[in-house]
């Protein structure tokens, strides 16, 4: 067996930390459903009383709601019967006119759905409601099913979607079918003043950073829960959410579904992507150079990232704070980078 050595991804994070470039970071390296390496290093809040970081720390994920919430929440629904790909958003959502026939759930879980990357409707908008009403509005950015476009629009309606079909909120169906099931209490929307004293900071506004409040504008906007923003967890909820797409462990969600999930779905159509995944050679791709090819990961905007490949069972979750300096720091080659000397470690 090769002997792992990790010294050198250690100064890694601890020279990123140190420059500047993030105030802290938390880090974890399996295969399959074994831990192979964990790190813990900088602040989860800096200031006047500055606050180290822990192996509980809790994150504001971002974007990894799209895949760690929103998606296997379809995929779920897809499993039993009560969507197909293929259906038209306007079958779920009432108030939806006949345009949107032709956008299909594949295309929203696919950034194909022709929809904007982002409009800033928290500055006039409060609501789950009055959000949906204006995405019906929302003109065309291009034709649907034909180029990529990532999307938080898409993951709102998906969002909407599940929670038309379930008849449940989406945070309480996501706790309920998915966090559950894998045995993860440490994942929420809206965390409890409770959990807000364990959080990483994000970005400061006039001297005073957001901690246990979502990050993301519409997201805050729409009351914390979203389908493309919102949750918050640990780093041993997370990691244990990856290993589920890295190793063999079909408990919540078949072969079948996963394989259909990390597929490319998008050739031709200016990315690859697969069913909510970032795939290798994507412009959002952050695996490094090292990592399988056949590998798919996603990152969130308040500088945390997943990556794993089904194929070895590797997988790494990075999770950092960079926002809270600002948003500015771009952390992509931080994670490509990480992503290399894992693998190279590892494989």
């Amino acid at each position: 067996m090769k002997q792992l050595n990790w010294n050198q991804t250690q100064q890694f994070l601890d020279e990123a930390i140190g420059t500047g470039l993030v105030p802290g970071a938390l880090a974890q390296v399996g295969i399959g459903d074994e831990t192979l390496w964990q790190y813990i290093g900088g602040f989860a809040e800096l200031g006047a009383n500055p606050r180290p970081m822990q192996a509980d720390t809790w994150f504001d994920l971002a974007s990894l709601t799209k895949v760690m919430s929103t998606l296997p929440a379809i995929l779920r629904l897809i499993e039993r019967n009560r969507i197909r790909l293929d259906d038209p958003v306007s079958q779920f959502l009432s108030g939806f006119s006949e345009r949107w026939n032709s956008v299909t759930i594949r295309h929203l879980l696919t950034h194909t759905g022709g929809l904007a990357s982002h409009r800033d409707y928290h500055a006039t908008l409060r609501g789950r409601e009055s959000f949906l009403a204006a995405i019906e509005q929302e003109p065309w950015d291009s034709l649907p099913g034909t180029k990529v476009t990532y999307s938080d629009l898409g993951f709102i309606l998906l969002g909407a979607i599940v929670e038309s079909v379930s008849d449940m909120p989406l945070d309480k169906f996501v706790t309920e079918y998915i966090f559950h099931p894998l045995g993860i209490k440490d994942a929420t929307y809206c965390p409890d003043p409770s959990i807000q004293l364990a959080c990483a900071a994000t970005e400061a506004v006039n001297q005073q950073a957001w901690v246990g409040t979502v990050h993301d504008e519409n997201a805050r906007a729409m009351g914390g829960v979203a389908g493309h923003a919102g949750l918050f967890a640990t780093l041993g909820a997370v990691s244990r959410y990856t290993a589920l797409w890295a190793g063999h462990d079909h408990s919540l969600l078949s072969s079948p579904v996963k394989s259909l999930a990390t597929q490319l779905w998008t050739k031709g159509l200016g990315g690859y992507r697969g069913l909510g995944w970032v795939l290798a050679q994507d412009p959002y791709d952050v695996s490094g150079t090292l990592w399988p090819q056949t590998g798919a990961g996603h990152t969130g905007f308040t500088g945390t990232s997943i990556q794993f490949d089904g194929s070895t069972g590797l997988w790494a979750v990075l999770l950092t704070n960079r926002v809270h300096f600002g948003r500015d720091k771009n952390i992509s080659p931080l994670r490509r980078q990480f992503h290399d000397m894992v693998a190279s470690t590892v494989l």
